[in-house]
């Protein structure tokens, strides 16, 4: 199938953007979600609150492609030149918008401050644009038209970009698609690329239905199919069919599915059980309670986190006997499985998770080198201890313990389940 012809490109604003002091994230949302209507986004553009630079920027696009979507530079402040800039390009004056004006009163009522006389600059509009209402913000976007073609300018905050992307861009321009594209991501964790996709064989039998990507990163690989079609029905059965080829290949190494979180599918199959659970971390520092609790309703079966980071605190909190630290070393199988025991036991947990482990860089010896963990999980059916070697990077390894931690305990429950 061949691709729209209608283009879009992407033109980011701002000092903080260029040197890297902000990242833009925008830039992504806009294009995964113009890609999902079969509408190319042909290029990212980003320039500095610089009215010569965002010119000329403008100008090439437009002489390029039929849409330019601008982000950033909207707000009250002296560096935002976005809307002045806009207005001598299209020779526009401003005009006072007191629906705009009433909504940015309503915003600042609704926390209890009265209105910054500053903030009221956002009510002046050009008269030449149509007026795109933010409810999330006070900055309203703005709709241009020039000879057939359209120059949107949304606010920079990721969440005000994204509420006028889908209330008013996507609206616009989703019956301009030559096809109906639709992706799906399944995450896996706990083996490598390569050893996955052993395990998965040859891509052939695969695109006979999507285009296949394999995506690595510090947590876990994904695997992104892409499907083409007249219409989403076409799309999603496309989907299906490579999804259910790729779970009879590797099923137990998939822990999500698209914005699914390993935390939160964690919280289904103990809400669905009616289980509890309780968590006793050291080289982790409290991170796999933080993702546990990051999922809305967690307090129906996250017991408690204890963060017993000195073996004086794994003896007090969790009962670990001394003399097991003295021959075995607090990062050990043995201490491991006491601390997941003694944090079920003293909660009443159903489950307990229990993470030790050397995070480095410094305190690793050769019998016990940077990156050893050991990672215990506990039920009815007994204790499961798993030795881990990770790195040298001492947040990164933080980082793949709480994300082995978070899957062992998943493997735990669904086998329970």
């Amino acid at each position: 199938m061949k691709p729209s012809p209608y283009q879009v490109e992407i033109l980011t604003i701002g000092n903080e953007i260029i040197t890297g002091l902000v990242a833009d994230t925008n830039s992504g949302v806009i294009t995964r979600r113009l890609d999902n209507l079969g509408i190319p986004v042909t290029r990212h553009v980003s320039v500095g609150d610089d009215e010569a630079a965002i010119t000329e920027a403008l100008k090439q696009a437009l002489a390029r492609v039929d849409c330019v979507i601008l982000t950033g530079g909207l707000g009250p402040t002296h560096d935002d030149i976005t809307k002045k800039v806009l207005c001598r390009f299209f020779d526009s004056g401003l005009v006072t918008n007191n629906e705009v004006k009433s909504r940015i009163d309503i915003i600042f009522q609704s926390r209890g401050r009265e209105t910054p006389q500053a903030s009221y600059i956002q009510a002046e509009v050009p008269e030449k644009a149509a007026i795109l209402y933010n409810t999330q913000g006070t900055a309203p976007g703005l709709l241009f038209e020039i000879n057939g073609k359209r120059i949107y300018s949304l606010p920079g905050v990721p969440l005000e970009a994204e509420h006028l992307l889908e209330t008013y861009v996507v609206p616009h321009l989703e019956t301009l698609g030559a096809v109906k594209v639709k992706h799906r991501i399944l995450k896996t964790t706990g083996i490598p690329e390569s050893a996955l996709w052993e395990e998965i064989g040859p891509v052939a039998p695969f695109e006979e239905h999507v285009k296949v990507a394999s995506l690595p990163s510090l947590l876990g690989v994904r695997i992104r199919f892409t499907a083409t079609g007249k219409n989403l029905k076409e799309t999603t059965a496309k989907l299906d069919a490579a999804e259910k080829l790729l779970r009879q290949k590797i099923d137990h190494h998939i822990f999500a599915i698209d914005d699914e979180t390993l935390e939160g599918n964690i919280g289904k199959l103990l809400v669905k059980n009616n289980w509890t659970l309780a968590v006793a971390e050291s080289c982790t520092g409290g991170l796999i309670g933080h993702r546990l609790t990051n999922i809305s309703g967690s307090s129906a079966y996250f017991l408690e986190g204890a963060v017993t980071y000195s073996n004086e605190a794994k003896q007090m909190r969790l009962g670990v006997d001394p003399a097991w630290i003295e021959a075995h070393g607090a990062v050990s199988e043995e201490v491991a499985t006491v601390m997941a025991e003694g944090i079920r036991q003293k909660s009443g947990s159903d489950f307990g998770l229990a993470v030790t482990g050397i995070a480095g860089p410094t305190g690793g010896t050769p019998s016990k080198p940077v990156g050893l963990t050991y990672i215990a999980v506990t039920g009815t059916r007994g204790t499961y201890c798993e030795k881990f070697r990770f790195h040298q990077d001492r947040v990164r390894n933080k980082e793949r313990a709480a994300q082995a931690a978070l899957n062992l305990l998943r493997l735990y429950l669904l086998d329970e389940s």
